[in-house]
């Protein structure tokens, strides 16, 4: 036993409570897709999310994961962000590269 850990051991949900918890993130972004909110964990954000999708929040906090619970919400957030700077890029006359960029192969 380390100095912060607890006797609590969490199982790791099964594939019953995960499709669950995914349909209940599903329409929980749905909401804020439909209410034009981009980043749930704003906090100047906090009121117009419990005013238009609070309950759906609530259910999709209640049915996850905690880690899942914020990571879910920061990768719908980053990934809005990543599809605009694209679509901005594009607008521009950016291309796509010929080739892909990896990182270097290890021996």
């Amino acid at each position: 036993m380390g100095l912060f850990s607890s006797n609590k051991i969490d199982t790791p949900p099964d594939k019953n409570k995960r499709q669950i918890c995914w349909d209940s993130r599903d329409k929980f972004f749905q909401c804020l897709t439909t209410n034009n909110i981009d980043n749930s964990l704003d906090p100047k954000q906090r009121d117009n999310v419990e005013l238009n999708c609070g309950e759906l929040r609530n259910d999709f906090k209640n049915k996850c994961v905690a880690s899942w619970f914020k990571y879910f919400q920061e990768k719908r957030y980053n990934d809005i962000q990543r599809e605009r700077y694209i679509r901005k890029l594009e607008a521009e006359g950016a291309q796509e590269l010929p080739f892909k960029l990896a990182p270097p192969k290890k021996n």
